[in-house]
């Protein structure tokens, strides 16, 4: 499986986006029985990844409505983050169903439980869902990647949930969580943006260059003083924190 990581672009100005790197020198041995097992699809006795998992029946609410609290009974996430707090999500099952299918039955199943918040860049994002730690492991329940799920309603706002990829059409399990809080012309890195778009932005942050790459599926409602007080913790030169930032549980209930 080729690294989910965050790249630096550089043009007339600086953007960033979470895209491939297929450099596994140095892989660890963990790291490629993850990726072979992934590839395959299937264990060795032939019975299907999917399977492993116990789905679970997802609610959704009566409209798409990015930034609103989320209706009573809907489905949403809490995720606990080792000495940080609970960040809580809603969900777009509307418009992104595989990406939250995906995200809701592997959190329902505890994958997520131990694995860490890998890649940290303060005023961009937070990314996690590896359990290797390393940027190049993970899988879908279906054992493949599956397909990007892009929406003109759904924008990567601040405190959008967010698939990461290698590429186009090539997501798994890891995901990343926008933190920025100031948009600016860079972080726009050449994308245009509809007036109503450009407001969004304005009002709530967010990094408009990610637009029509990567999948909305989320979105949090409660809990950004925990995604900054991560996204400001120290990281070294390749933005892994220096101490590490653990994913305690994932609970996956309805709305109150």
């Amino acid at each position: 499986m080729k690294k989910r990581v965050l790249a630096l672009m550089l043009a007339m100005c600086v953007a960033f986006a979470v895209t491939a790197c297929g450099d596994k020198e140095g892989e660890s041995e963990t790291t490629k029985e993850t990726t072979e097992k992934t590839a395959a699809g299937k264990d060795s006795d032939g019975t299907s990844v999917e399977s492993q998992y116990k789905k679970v029946e997802i609610q959704e609410p009566s409209k798409v409505d990015q930034m609103s609290e989320p209706e009573k009974g809907e489905t949403i996430a809490i995720v606990k983050v080792k000495n940080f707090g609970e960040m809580k999500f809603k969900f777009f099952n509307q418009d992104s169903p595989l990406a939250v299918e995906n995200f809701v039955t592997l959190s329902s199943n505890d994958y997520y439980n131990g694995i860490t918040f890998h890649r940290v860049i303060n005023n961009f994002m937070i990314q996690g869902g590896d359990p290797t730690g390393t940027g190049a492991g993970g899988e879908s329940i279906w054992g493949k990647e599956f397909d990007n799920e892009t929406s003109e309603k759904l924008l990567p706002l601040r405190g959008a949930l967010c698939m990461a990829n290698a590429g186009r059409d090539t997501n798994g399990s890891q995901f990343f969580i926008i933190q920025n809080k100031t948009v600016t012309e860079d972080t726009y890195g050449g994308k245009t943006a509809t007036d109503e778009q450009k407001a969004m932005f304005e009002k709530y942050g967010g990094y408009p260059y990610l637009m029509d790459d990567y999948t909305v599926f989320g979105q949090l409602y409660e809990g950004y003083d925990v995604l900054d007080a991560i996204a400001e913790i120290e990281t070294d030169e390749e933005d892994s924190p220096l101490e590490e930032v653990v994913i305690e549980s994932i609970t996956i209930k309805e709305a109150e």
